[in-house]
């Protein structure tokens, strides 16, 4: 870690400088964000300066992998550190689909997507002409729910392989199309009359993405077997 060895903590661009080599898109202003969001409370020099101790660094670093390798929104990050149901020894042992349901409850406005994905406003406009992303019009300006964020954080991570807006809204196009059948498929159940059979409409669309999203997964990975001749 980098520190003057006449003190016992890191600043703010020390712990930035230390945690890129793990998260190379970090940056001062997300940390700063996490403190916003109460996720990390450092102490203050008399200055007015962050001081940020070994635990600290490490929170930061808990978060931003939970973030990256499990998906996990910061709401349910911060609940899960403040509750005490998680720490470093059971992380590994997490697997991806205990991740919740995203919560679009809480909106995030346009000015703070730059802090949490580190995409430009040019960038995201690009995702919107795509209709990749469908900001919400407010009196404050556009906003964007927590499906429209975790989007945003896979854009960034696929574009370090060469793939583009426009190389996604074929995807885009696709659960198009699927959302369209299973429209087909459901609406009858949804037009019939009383609350129980519209719960058991929306139960049916719970099984029935997670069936087809399983039998896509499978068969991508007979496809890429058979591309790549992997065992």
């Amino acid at each position: 870690m980098f520190r003057s060895s006449e003190r016992e903590y890191t600043t703010i661009g020390e712990v930035v400088e230390e945690l890129r080599k793990d998260f190379p898109d970090l940056s001062i202003s997300k940390v700063r964000y996490l403190e916003e969001e109460g996720l990390i409370k450092p102490e203050r020099t008399p200055g007015g300066y962050r001081k940020f101790k070994a635990e600290d660094v490490n929170r930061i670093g808990t978060i931003l992998r939970l973030q990256k390798d499990k998906f996990l929104p910061l709401n349910v990050i911060k609940s899960k550190l403040k509750s005490g149901s998680f720490n470093e020894e059971t992380y590994s042992e997490m697997p991806e689909e205990s991740a919740p349901a995203l919560d679009n409850s809480k909106k995030v406005k346009i000015d703070d997507v730059a802090n949490i994905v580190d995409l430009s406003f040019e960038e995201v406009k690009v995702l919107e002409t795509y209709n990749i992303l469908q900001p919400e019009e407010t009196e404050e300006g556009k906003v964007y729910n927590s499906i429209d964020v975790r989007v945003m954080q896979l854009v960034k991570e696929l574009a370090s392989f060469g793939i583009e807006p426009r190389h996604i809204r074929f995807y885009e196009n696709f659960a198009e199309r699927e959302a369209s059948f299973f429209q087909q498929i459901l609406l009858p159940s949804f037009k019939q009359k009383g609350e129980e059979s519209k719960t058991k409409a929306l139960e049916e669309l719970s099984v029935l993405t997670k069936l087809t999203q399983e039998l896509k997964f499978l068969l991508l990975q007979k496809s890429v077997k058979n591309y790549f001749q992997t065992s």
